[in-house]
């Protein structure tokens, strides 16, 4: 059984590089930038009104309504001492304008404009937000919907993205049924399979979803047709020492070199990773749930690019445990920087992560945490949500 830190250095080593690939902005969310990015222009591209108004070219009035400039317009127009136009929000600012009066502040006899106005109100002025070359979002950033936003006001259509893995998710075990079908005793529900799929999701990767028995036959089907597609094979159960896990001597019969198999952390102990000799790897995670997603959270998304962001936080409230390995548990962010671990029930416990949004890490010989100890807290990628 090797430490944690030795297995994370074990997977780096065997990081995948695949092709970048341009992609348009709406199937980035959650890619890996591949390039910077930088605005082509100014933003905004010209003066505009932030109101619905009047923009009037002297500082006193009365002031003589002498048209209108709605938004989309691509004539400049050019307004006098002593003139106003109607404007609308978003709609080019006339040259040698003054400011604008806000629709709500102008009071208008006949065709005259009166009210009070300051030099340059309640115009956005050309550049006020970035100027054309200014870094929009630097190489190896996780795309965001703000960055999309941001990406495309500038006109750009699409990006280039590292390119994805394809991945398979194999779970595994007699007794797991796919939600939805009849249920009988000694029977569980397959929750692993959803995670794995869901949070492989936030990254863009569409994995495959495929269940095995425990037969050697039926398990070593679907590695073969696994292998066809695939460039990392997930597992999830069948990992352990009973008569019925198969998975390992399955996988070393399809060309998996196994580099470990054990690790010091809880929960997930029999995690284990391979990889053979076209690159292609295997993870093998335990069946319980909350041992899933940690081998997820810490092992797997390290294997696809990732490095572990943990965060100081201090420790809400005492907390007293068996040392020995690396702990990962639920917990929660407060307002005040602390975080509360959530009490679980055990590794088999899902609901545990409902009111959570991140994982704490223990040092493996920690057996007392008091209040106001620090400790690192590894945040949930997805979250929070309110």
């Amino acid at each position: 059984m090797i430490s944690v830190e030795e297995a994370l250095s074990i997977i780096r080593d065997h990081r995948p590089s695949f092709p970048t690939e341009r992609v348009g902005l709406q199937h980035v969310l959650g890619r890996v930038l591949a390039q910077d990015i930088v605005s082509p222009f100014d933003l905004p591209l010209f003066d505009n009104s932030a109101m619905d108004g009047f923009a009037v070219g002297s500082p006193e009035g009365p002031w003589e309504i002498v048209g209108e400039v709605s938004a989309g317009e691509t004539v400049s127009k050019v307004i006098q001492p002593f003139q106003a136009v109607r404007i609308f929000t978003g709609a080019p600012v006339p040259s040698r304008t003054y400011g604008i009066i806000a629709q709500e502040e102008a009071s208008v006899q006949e065709n005259f404009l009166m009210g009070e106005v300051r030099k340059g109100s309640h115009i956005r002025l050309q550049a006020e937000e970035s100027t054309v070359g200014h870094l929009i979002a630097q190489k190896e950033a996780i795309l965001t919907p703000p960055h999309l936003a941001a990406f495309a006001s500038c006109g750009i259509e699409t990006v280039e993205v590292h390119g994805l893995p394809n991945v398979t998710i194999i779970s595994t075990g007699n007794e797991v049924v796919p939600p939805g079908q009849p249920l009988q005793f000694g029977q569980i529900f397959n929750s692993n399979a959803t995670a794995l799929a869901s949070i492989l999701a936030l990254k863009g990767i569409c994995a495959k979803v495929m269940h095995a028995r425990d037969s050697q036959e039926e398990l070593g089907s679907h590695i073969h047709e696994s292998l066809q597609r695939s460039d990392l094979l997930i597992t999830t159960g069948g990992i352990s020492v009973g008569a019925h896990d198969l998975v390992r001597s399955a996988m070393e019969e399809a060309g998996f070199q196994v580099k470990f198999h054990g690790v010091a952390v809880k929960p997930g102990k029999p995690i284990a990773f391979g990889v053979r000799e076209d690159g292609k790897a295997w993870f093998g995670l335990p069946g319980n749930p909350l041992s899933t997603w940690v081998g997820y959270l810490v092992f797997v998304s390290t294997w696809l690019g990732g490095e572990l962001p943990l965060e100081s936080r201090l420790v809400a409230t005492k907390l007293e445990r068996k040392p020995g390995r690396v702990e990962f548990l639920p917990a929660k962010r407060m307002p005040n920087g602390e975080v509360t671990i959530r009490n679980v029930v055990g590794s088999h416990a899902n609901f545990g992560l409902l009111e959570s949004d991140g994982l704490v890490r223990i040092n493996p010989d920690t057996s007392i945490l008091a209040q106001g100890d620090q400790i690192e807290f590894l945040p949930f990628p997805w979250g929070p949500y309110p």
